[in-house]
């Protein structure tokens, strides 16, 4: 999952970051270029390196400083130190007296209080496919059918932002630099035998949810009186059924 700000700048132009490099989408051509000479908010600033030293997780944003946690409520609106509710008008000079922080983390407690004010700016940037290996760090972003490769060689840390030609081209970038398989992420733009295997991933997903299903109900057994033949009887049933559906699913990952 990633989660980055998401800044309106201009009428159709959206901030956002991904991997420490800031982005423009033109929400009008479905375009992302690389946010190069345009001014960037304090605010979405914040917010990119908050995401660096704080831990954001539903509707908490979690500070972890030696032995203490600190946290702010999003939906009560509340600071917390520990379990106890911060009841001072700041927090920064809270935590501070009570002697949980230095004088030098004044900075990070600032942006702590800057995070919270600006929580709800960050959205998961589910147009974002990250793939790492081999050296490389990929990220794809899709908008609408345009798609766009994010390319880091982490040795020579060279980088460059491309139009892929295809989600096919795209598909083949990624797994040739890193080994990760993007169908998934590319599935509804991709094109002849890769649409294909799509269909089978989707089918090997199923066939895996139902085998789950059946084995919780196998688990809701487990403590029945087997002296009873109805429940044996169900038993063997569900088992027969869970051996049929992995064969099918092992025939289908061979079709891979």
């Amino acid at each position: 999952m990633i989660i980055s700000p998401f800044y309106q700048i201009a009428e159709n132009s959206i901030l956002f970051a991904v991997d420490g490099v800031n982005y423009i989408t033109n929400t009008e051509e479905n375009t992302i270029s690389i946010a190069e000479g345009v001014n960037i908010p304090a605010e979405f600033s914040n917010l990119v390196e908050a995401l660096k030293v704080f831990k954001f997780k539903g509707n908490d944003i979690t500070w972890y400083h030696g032995i203490s946690t600190m946290t702010y409520s999003v939906s009560e609106g509340s600071f917390y130190l520990g379990n106890s509710k911060i009841i001072a008008e700041s927090f920064v000079n809270h935590v501070l007296a009570a002697g949980v922080i230095r004088y030098q983390d004044r900075k990070t407690a600032e942006l702590f209080t800057e995070a919270a004010k600006g929580i709800e700016s960050l959205i998961t940037l589910d147009f974002v496919f990250n793939a790492a290996g081999n050296g490389n760090r990929i990220n794809l972003m899709v908008m609408d059918e345009n798609v766009y490769i994010a390319h880091l060689n982490e040795t020579t840390r060279l980088f460059n932002l491309t139009k892929a030609t295809s989600a096919n081209s795209a598909l083949e970038f990624v797994s040739e630099k890193t080994g990760v398989d993007a169908t998934e992420f590319l599935s509804h733009l991709l094109e002849g035998e890769a649409a294909e295997r799509v269909v089978v991933i989707n089918n090997i997903k199923e066939l895996s949810e139902m085998v789950s299903f059946l084995k919780d109900q196998r688990g809701l057994l487990a403590d029945a009186d087997r002296s009873i033949e109805e429940i044996n009887a169900a038993d063997a049933l569900i088992e027969g059924e869970i051996t049929r559906i992995e064969k099918e699913i092992e025939t289908a990952k061979s079709a891979l």
